[in-house]
């Protein structure tokens, strides 16, 4: 269920980039929690979640890239990781994701099978943490990468008393940006995922991918 990670372009550049990219991580860790159109860590679907934390902030997502839309305000805030997202233009979606202590996100299906999703390690407690793509079980590491097609079921969970990040990335395999552009498109006109219409309707996210970005404060 686990890709390696050698094979694609973009993982050893980054991980080349490590310390500079943990450097930007821990400058935005602390931030408050604000729009979504300002700097801000986000909330992540808390009826995917299982934690003793409160859901609707037990898994956060700091996002640079969200299928092909870029997060403008997050982007400054870590110019190397910007960097890197443009001149690896089939990345279509690349953020931090924090798992809080003693959370699970149930079994679930990604959005599509034509990307894959990378997890580098950022800030990795010891013991019960890991991750499981149908019957495949693995933990992260600092500095290492996973790789796996989140179209299939899987689950994460953080069963430890400090909090787990990664970098998590969505790519088109085959590095063609022509076929990302397709599937960030076809994503955003069909998804009926309850997460992302809470926020736009279809429409309002094909025009913001069109735009190429979220819409700033004004």
């Amino acid at each position: 269920m686990f890709y390696d990670p050698d094979q694609y372009v973009f993982t050893n550049d980054f991980s080349d980039h490590y310390n500079l990219i943990k450097e930007e991580l821990s400058s935005v860790l602390n931030i408050p929690l604000k729009a979504l159109n300002e700097q801000t860590w986000a909330g992540e679907r808390p009826n995917y979640l299982e934690s003793s934390f409160e859901r609707n902030l037990a898994w956060k997502t700091y996002v640079f890239k969200f299928f092909g839309i870029s997060h403008l305000p997050n982007r400054e805030s870590c110019p190397v990781i910007s960097r890197l997202l443009d001149k690896y233009p089939q990345i279509v979606t690349a953020e931090f994701s924090l798992l809080e202590p003693d959370t699970h996100i149930l079994p679930h299906r990604g959005y599509t099978g034509e990307l894959l999703r990378a997890h580098l390690g950022m800030v990795i407690p010891k013991g019960n943490a890991a991750i499981k793509v149908e019957e495949d079980e693995r933990s992260w590491s600092e500095n290492k990468w996973l790789v796996f097609d989140d179209s299939k079921i899987h689950e994460a969970w953080n069963k430890t008393n400090e909090i787990r990040i990664v970098l998590m990335i969505d790519f088109e395999p085959n590095e063609s940006v022509q076929k990302a552009k397709e599937v960030c498109e076809d994503v955003l006109k069909r998804t009926n995922d309850q997460h992302m219409m809470d926020i736009a309707p279809n429409e309002e996210w094909l025009r913001w991918y069109r735009n190429g970005a979220f819409p700033l404060k004004v």
